[in-house]
């Protein structure tokens, strides 16, 4: 993601995917002193599981936070640890979600610190549930094979490891930023030393034009794959 910006699946779908592609008052908080806050499904306010910023700076989208959220509780809720019991909610969904922005709305870092907790909890049930139906060497495989689809692109020379922007002028991610994430990706992987998704998820990419950048969109999908095989080896 960029300094300024708002900022599951198989081995072949991830190589198309890569390839395609502070603080408010109570008062602050409430509406109106007088006026009762509105109620979610869950009994939970609206606009109320986290803090916000001041009225001046831009947040999240309390509304999208609060309706996401509700969501993928309610997939943790459930007794059968299947995914596919809340289509489409899992942990790529978490993982790639992506709020409006409005002023006064969510302080964002609490937020993703939530959504990181939750993706690693549903990427758990998924796990889980992949080898209760498959089995331990189908679930080997498929790490095996996203794995070899990451390290193809990561042993690519630098300058060459994603499209760069069709049009001149277009913005994207520094070359140089990005190139030095993904040695840092792959000195991990080659060591077999566990990787901090954290590092990845955390990753802020300076802006550049044309030549000097690769594509964002890219970019961003193969970030995605490599969080996810992260987990899987947890």
């Amino acid at each position: 993601m960029t300094e300024n910006s708002s900022g599951s699946s198989s081995a072949d779908q991830s190589t198309r995917a890569i390839d395609e592609v502070d603080t408010r008052t109570q008062a602050q908080q409430v509406q109106g002193e007088d006026a009762p806050a509105p109620q979610t499904q869950s009994g939970e306010s609206v606009g109320r599981r986290f803090m916000r910023v001041d009225d001046e700076r831009w947040g999240y989208d309390p509304a999208e936070v609060d309706d996401f959220l509700e969501r993928v509780d309610a997939v943790l809720a459930t007794t059968a640890r299947d995914p596919q019991s809340a289509p489409g909610v899992g942990s790529r969904q978490v993982r790639e979600r992506v709020f409006d922005r409005v002023q006064g709305g969510y302080d964002p870092a609490p937020v993703d610190a939530r959504l990181d907790e939750l993706e690693d909890e549903l990427a758990d049930r998924e796990r889980e549930a992949f080898i209760s139906e498959h089995g331990p060497e189908r679930w080997e495989e498929h790490l095996e094979l996203l794995g070899q689809t990451l390290l193809g692109r990561l042993n690519r020379p630098h300058g060459e490891r994603f499209r760069r922007p069709s049009q001149r002028k277009q913005l994207g991610y520094s070359v140089s930023d990005v190139d030095v994430l993904c040695d840092r990706i792959t000195e991990h992987f080659r060591s077999d030393e566990a990787l901090d998704p954290t590092l990845v998820r955390k990753a802020v990419f300076r802006q550049a034009q044309g030549h000097r950048c690769y594509e964002e969109q890219q970019v961003d999908a193969f970030l995605d794959r490599v969080v996810e095989l992260i987990l899987a080896l947890r």
